[in-house]
């Protein structure tokens, strides 16, 4: 039989494929002999399903290159409710770069009809929402979450994030695992989030296919009509369908797969990795254009009616398909939205030159923390990549060392687009919002940072013709905030997605815990009636009121007299003796707030006086001291947290190491570790915090899975090279004794409880050279890492039992995210609580029980203890997240729900209170932390305002061990 080689034009590429066709002579096909022996190769049936995949190629071919095509405005949300009519009325709305005051928006059926004033509709049971002056936004669009692939709380058996079979992946596809009971969904959305782009891990080079949601709950509790694309008809809606895919590149993937002995050990083989298998797709991508061209000319050749399949002319192979490069080679042919973890400009510069040789384009570059570096590498692409980023997460690794709180201005000012994003639960999706305000609060432009949560997303997922923008034909998604969305402590006051109002009060879902959960609640209010009318007496104006940066600064006073006349003269190592001048609000401890115009005099390093009656009229100030004009000024911002030990959690050389103390040894209390012995001054976490006006650290052992801790040490963090070179670095060098409850080591948390109690169980007339003896004594805190109600009630009884004992042990509870389950028993034992982290939510099965706060929960468990006489402080993650410049922040964000919580209570759980729980600031010390006293060392911050304002700025830090006054210091 006579073979045929057809060979076919691949465009744009200069090889050729070569396929075999039955028989030669196409002259032949349909003059056939009826008696003559079937031609051997594919089926008919065989044959038109391949066409129909080569149409459906061509198809997707036209359907890109109208992409550009402004398309008709949309009649209907494929999503939305029907015969439903929502207007929202009086609002403050934000139309991208400017806001429409008192507008409204009309919704039909879950979309958005139109946006104005004086809006009125004749639908009959039309729902009215009065805003009443607030700020009305987009929805916010999170474009990288792992929320229901990695459900709350963190369970192994829920978590399926990173397929690590193989180190390239692309074949997996997150749908299959996403969970629509994921309480995480709930959640995440009361913050404001409505829409968010689900992504496999990054410990693969190849993660696997994405996909986009939306965060309502479904009743079918089907993950397909989650989907953005539920419900769409492509020729009706005139929709692309786009698919999403994840890669990542960098530390990750060698870090699993290197201590394996597999590839990618170094980047070379990451980047051979990912050449390989786009060039296995290129390759079949090449097979299929040559099989359709031949195809396509055999189909032209047969006619539409009457086909002679048994003497038509056939393929010898059927169409070209593998189900594990479909999806590379639907990237090859830009069918994909490609969305890469990548941080270093080496690493980013790696793929986009991927992108060109293979010719396919990126959307998105995630964390990309360097990016701000390599502008121009970005523009070498083909398209405009949006940075997908973090505006100020930083510090657990290498490649987040160079993290840039300017790096969102850099980048929007060299044309490359911004977007904030979550990586939930490494960070709290329900927080994305926060992304945006640090951004601001460093000088992103305002709009630009609503923008970065919203219009830039959307964008960026090809999804900006649905959503993150408020205009007529786009889903009504749409967010209704109870402040300014950049204003501390902002949360949503209504959430609205697909034209459907979300209630956060009942079930979102047929689980048996939420339902008991529901039922439980309906004793309780979610408002009360003292908040009802709070809100009433609240102006329309200060709902969406944005506080303007203050321009206050600090500047030298001049009256002729022989002084310092420049400021980096005043600020300078040798100055200790100076005055603060019309400072407008001074903390100095509990109770002890002046305000007004207030001095601060220091002399030789020690508060001189301080209040309103410090002027040369009252007291002789320092001969020949600087004097500062203030404008407004703060007390000391002091806490503890775990610092000095770690500077990158994920490299050991960077690290004292992880503490393992041996809790049955008999030489125990002699060789316990001692968190003073591994001090490192002077790092990037230390100067960082310094800057923020954190002028002192309590910082204990390191430890993973290890019941005891050891020691920790309370030091000043601003000293500039070793303890050596200060006389006060360590302020205590047995600050606490810290255990830590855990739920991965060899014992039982039975075990651990027990441990506890047998080592603060010594003679009452004990040797006082013994860690435990004076920790049983009182002589020092001992601090327990907890979170669960139980095991917290384990640490009160323990402290019931040991005073029976004789014993004055002192205990700390640190975590504490269900403490507010035993309030009533912390306050009868008298223990403390510091929060860690400050915003709690369900992140463990130990805090499944956390209360978030509004909408879902009127308070927050640190609202409750404050409430009930508890002293409580709070603990950064720093060591995690860089977050330790921010705990200002931190102390006064339940400042914008809890009308009971004072500013001073707020600064007081980061200063006094914590100086309080570990012995640092008794009348009798010389040099007391956390508060200022008269003839005591100084030791503060001053601020250009308030510093529970966004663009509030840090003019001077004075004392931590640091030599003079620090002034004006700048982030980075």
């Amino acid at each position: 039989m006579n073979t045929y080689t057809a060979r076919s034009q691949v465009p744009n590429h200069s090889e050729s494929s070569t396929l075999k066709i039955n028989p030669f002579d196409k002259r032949e096909l349909l003059s056939r002999d009826s008696g003559s022996v079937t031609s051997a190769g594919i089926s008919y049936a065989s044959f038109k399903y391949g066409l129909s995949q080569c149409q459906q190629i061509t198809k997707q071919q036209r359907e890109k290159q109208n992409t550009n095509k402004e398309l008709p405005r949309r009649q209907r949300n494929p999503r939305g409710p029907t015969n439903t009519t929502l207007l929202i009325k009086n609002g403050y709305i934000w139309l991208g770069d400017r806001y429409l005051d008192g507008g409204d928006i009309l919704i039909k059926d879950g979309l958005i009809i139109d946006v104005g004033h004086g809006l009125s509709t004749d639908e009959r049971n039309v729902r009215e929402i009065d805003a009443k002056g607030r700020v009305v936004s987009p929805g916010i669009v999170d474009m990288h979450t792992h929320a229901t692939v990695y459900s709350l709380p963190g369970l192994q058996a829920t978590a399926d994030v990173d397929e690590l079979s193989d180190s390239a992946t692309p074949y997996v596809r997150v749908i299959d695992a996403i969970n629509p009971i994921d309480p995480g969904i709930k959640l995440v959305s009361s913050g404001g989030v409505t829409t968010t782009l689900v992504l496999p891990g990054s410990d693969n080079l190849m993660g696997g296919e994405a996909a986009v949601i939306k965060l309502r709950p479904v009743q079918t509790l089907s993950n397909q009509d989650m989907l953005i694309t539920a419900g769409v008809d492509k020729e009706q809606d005139h929709e692309k369908i786009w698919r999403y895919m994840k890669m990542s590149c960098g530390e990750n993937a060698k870090a699993h797969f290197g201590p394996l002995n597999q590839m990618p050990i170094t980047r070379m083989g990451e980047a051979y990795i990912l050449r390989q298998r786009f060039e296995e797709a290129r390759s079949l991508k090449r097979q299929q254009d040559d099989w359709c061209d031949s195809a396509h000319r055999i189909s032209e050749s047969l006619g539409d009616d009457n086909v002679d399949e048994d003497n038509m002319t056939r393929l010898s192979e059927p169409f070209p398909e593998s189900l594990k490069l479909e999806s590379l080679v639907a990237l090859l042919r830009h069918q994909i939205n490609l969305n890469i973890h990548c941080y270093l400009p080496h690493d980013i510069e790696s793929f986009v030159q991927h992108s060109l040789e293979f010719d396919f384009e990126i959307a998105a570059f995630h964390h990309a923390l360097s990016a701000w570096q390599v502008p121009e590498i970005l523009k070498r692409a083909k398209t405009n990549i949006t940075i997908a980023t973090f505006a100020d997460t930083w510090g657990y690794k290498h490649e987040t060392m160079d993290q840039n709180v300017n790096a969102p201005t850099i980048l929007s000012e060299a044309g490359i687009p911004v977007a904030f994003k979550s990586d939930h639960p490494l960070l709290n999706a329900r927080d994305l919002l926060y992304e945006s305000q640090k951004a601001y609060h460093y000088g992103f432009d305002e709009h630009k940072a609503l923008a970065a949560l919203t219009t830039v997303p959307a964008n960026a997922l090809g999804l900006g013709h649905r959503v993150g923008s408020i205009e007529p034909g786009k889903d009504a998604d749409i967010v209704i905030w109870e402040r300014h969305p950049l204003r501390l402590g902002a949360r949503p006051k209504t959430v609205i997605v697909d034209g459907i109002e979300l209630d956060y009060q009942v079930s979102w879902t047929k689980q048996v815990s939420e339902l008991v959960e529901e039922d439980n609640q309906k004793f309780t209010s979610s408002v009360t009636e003292q908040e009802k009318v709070e809100e009433a007496d609240i102006s329309e104006e200060m709902h969406h009121w944005l506080p303007s940066p203050s321009h206050q600064t600090m500047k030298l006073e001049d009256d002729g007299l022989y002084k310092p006349i420049s400021l980096n003269e005043a600020c300078s190592p040798n100055t200790d003796s100076f005055v603060l001048r019309n400072i407008s609000s001074l903390y100095m401890g509990p109770s002890q707030t002046y305000t007004g115009s207030v001095y601060l005099v220091v002399k030789n390093g020690q508060v001189a006086c301080a209040g309103t009656e410090c002027g040369r009229e009252h007291i002789e100030w320092p001969s020949s001291s600087s004097v500062f004009e203030m404008g407004g000024a703060v007390g000391l911002v002091s806490t503890g947290v775990s610092l000095g030990l770690v500077e990158m959690s994920f490299e050991i050389t960077t690290m004292d190491g992880k503490a393992e103390n041996d809790v049955t040894s008999s030489g125990l209390a002699e060789n316990i570790i001692r968190a003073v012995d591994g001090i490192k001054l002077n790092s990037l976490h230390l100067q960082k915090a310094f800057k923020a006006g954190v002028t002192s650290s309590v910082s204990q052992p390191f430890t993973n899975s290890e019941l005891l801790a050891g020691v920790s040490v309370a030091f000043r963090t601003g000293v500039k090279n070793t303890f050596l070179d200060s006389d006060d670095t360590f302020i205590n060098e047995e600050a606490a004794l810290h255990f830590a409850i855990t739920h991965s080591g060899k014992l039982t948390v039975s075990q651990q409880i027990a441990i506890i109690r047998r080592l603060l169980s010594v003679p009452a007339n004990g040797n006082n050279n013994n860690i435990f003896y004076r920790a049983a004594q009182g002589q020092i805190p001992v601090v327990v890492e907890a979170d669960n109600k139980d095991e917290i009630a384990s640490i009160i009884q323990m402290k019931r039992q040991l005073l029976t004992q004789g014993h004055k042990v002192q205990f700390i509870i640190l975590g504490g995210a269900e403490s507010y389950l035993v309030v009533d028993h912390l306050a009868a034992m008298d223990i403390a609580v510091i929060f860690k982290p400050a915003r709690s939510y369900p992140l463990t099965w130990q805090q499944r029980l956390s209360l978030v706060g509004p909408p879902m929960t009127s308070e927050t468990g640190l609202d409750i203890l404050v409430r009930g006489g508890i002293r409580v402080g709070i603990a950064s993650t720093d060591t995690s997240s860089g977050d330790l410049r921010n705990l200002i922040w931190e102390a006064g964000w339940n400042l914008a729900h809890n009308n009971q919580l004072s500013k001073e209570q707020a600064i007081g759980m980061v200063t006094w209170n914590l100086a309080d729980m570990f012995n640092l600031n008794h009348a009798e010390n010389v040099n007391p932390v956390g508060v200022l006293r008269q003839g005591r060392k100084a030791d503060f911050v001053a601020y250009n305002g308030d510093p529970f304002v966004f663009r509030t700025k840090v003019l001077m830090v004075y004392g931590g061990g640091h030599s003079g006054p620090l002034c004006f210091p700048k982030q980075f």
